[in-house]
C-alpha cells in the first residue's frame, strides 16, 4: 500500500462500551480505500475491551487493524505519542472511542490535504450530539446548509488563542508535520488547544465543509467535566497552553486574544472553585499588563478564594 496515500485512525478508548462498535463500524465504512485502524483500550473497567476482541474477530472484514490493550489507564498525550512513533501513514485520525466518522469523512479531508501539501491538518463540521438527544451543528448553518459565517483562516492563530473554532474530533493530521512538532505535549492532561495553537504558529491550516463527525457530549466525555468543581484536572493544563501562547506571541494582537482567553478561564476557575489555576492565570495576565475593573475585580476573588461553586454547579 502506497503510504502517501494511506491514513491511520488511532482509536484510542476508555469506558466505551456503549459506542466502540459503532465507533469502529464507522472507520470500516469509509469510503476511502488506504487506511488502517489502530485500536488501544485504555486500561478500561467496563466491557470495552471485550467488545474491541469481538469487533475485530467477527466485524472487521478485510481493514487493516491492529489492536492494543492496557491493563492500566496511561496519560493521554503520552500514550498517543508512543503509537504515533510507529505510525507510518501520510495522513492520520485521532478517533475517541465515543464519536463516529461519516463515510466520506475521510475522503473529504484527504482531498483538501492533497490540495495543499504544506497543510498541518484539515479540519470540517460535525454534529454535536448532546445528552438530551438533541443534535445540531458545530457550525451554524442555514435551512439550505450553508454556513451562515464564512470559516475565516488567515489569521487562525490569533482567532485560537480568544476562540475555540475547531472541533477537535473532524481533525486529520499530515502525519509528519505533527511528528515534526514533536506531537502531543505529555505534560498536558488534554491536547487540541496546545496541537492546534501549535501547529496554527507555524504552518498553514484548511478547511473543509462538510460535515464528517458524530461527537457525543456526555458525562463521561472529556469536554464535560473541564470545569469540574474544585479539582479540575484541564485547567492545569489550559493556563500551561495560556503560558506557552505568551511565550509564542509576536504581534500585540496575539497579545491582545491571549488577554480575551484569560479572563475567559479565569471567570470559569474562579467560578468552579479552582484557586490555584484561578491564581496563575491572573499572574499570567499581570504579565501581559491587564488592566480594568473585571481583572481587578477577579484578582480580589482569587485572592480570598470565595466559594460559590454550588451556584455554578445550578447555572450550568
Amino acid at each position: 500500500m502506497d503510504t502517501s496515500d494511506l491514513v491511520t485512525v488511532i482509536c484510542i478508548a476508555y469506558n466505551h462500551e456503549a459506542w466502540i462498535e459503532e465507533t469502529l463500524e464507522s472507520v470500516k465504512a469509509q469510503d476511502y480505500y488506504a487506511k488502517k485502524l489502530i485500536i488501544v483500550d485504555n486500561g478500561s473497567t467496563d466491557g470495552t475491551a471485550e467488545k474491541i476482541k469481538n469487533w475485530v474477530e467477527k466485524s472487521s472484514g478485510l481493514l487493516s487493524v491492529e489492536t492494543i490493550y492496557h491493563t492500566e489507564m496511561q496519560p493521554y498525550c503520552r500514550l498517543f505519542n508512543q503509537v504515533l512513533a510507529n505510525v507510518d501513514s501520510h495522513y492520520l485520525v485521532d478517533l475517541s472511542g465515543d464519536d463516529v466518522l461519516y463515510p466520506d469523512h475521510l475522503y473529504a479531508s484527504i482531498l483538501e490535504l492533497r490540495m495543499a501539501p504544506y497543510a498541518a491538518f484539515v479540519f470540517s463540521d460535525a454534529y454535536i450530539l448532546d445528552q438530551r438527544g438533541e443534535v445540531k451543528t458545530f457550525y451554524k448553518r442555514d435551512n439550505g446548509g450553508d454556513l451562515i459565517e464564512e470559516i475565516e483562516l488567515s489569521n487562525l492563530y490569533e482567532t485560537l488563542i480568544h476562540k475555540n473554532l475547531i472541533c477537535s474530533p473532524t481533525v486529520v493530521f499530515n502525519t509528519a508535520i505533527l511528528r515534526k512538532e514533536g506531537g502531543y505535549d505529555e505534560s498536558l492532561f488534554y491536547e487540541d488547544f496546545d496541537i492546534q495553537i501549535r501547529l496554527a504558529r507555524n504552518h498553514p491550516v484548511v478547511f473543509s465543509d462538510h460535515i464528517g463527525v458524530l461527537k457525543r457530549k456526555h458525562a463521561k466525555s472529556m469536554s464535560s467535566r473541564q470545569y469540574q468543581i474544585y479539582h479540575s484536572k484541564m485547567l492545569p493544563s489550559t493556563v500551561k497552553v495560556c503560558s506557552k501562547i505568551q511565550g509564542m506571541n509576536i504581534y500585540p494582537e496575539e497579545n491582545k486574544a491571549l488577554k480575551k482567553r484569560v479572563l475567559y478561564e479565569l471567570k470559569h476557575a474562579l467560578w468552579s472553585a479552582n484557586f490555584e489555576p484561578a491564581r496563575e492565570l491572573v499572574g499570567i495576565g499581570e504579565n501581559l499588563g491587564m488592566k480594568g475593573i473585571r481583572f481587578w475585580f477577579y484578582k480580589i476573588w482569587a485572592t480570598k478564594s470565595w466559594d460559590i461553586s454550588w451556584l455554578y454547579l445550578q447555572l450550568t
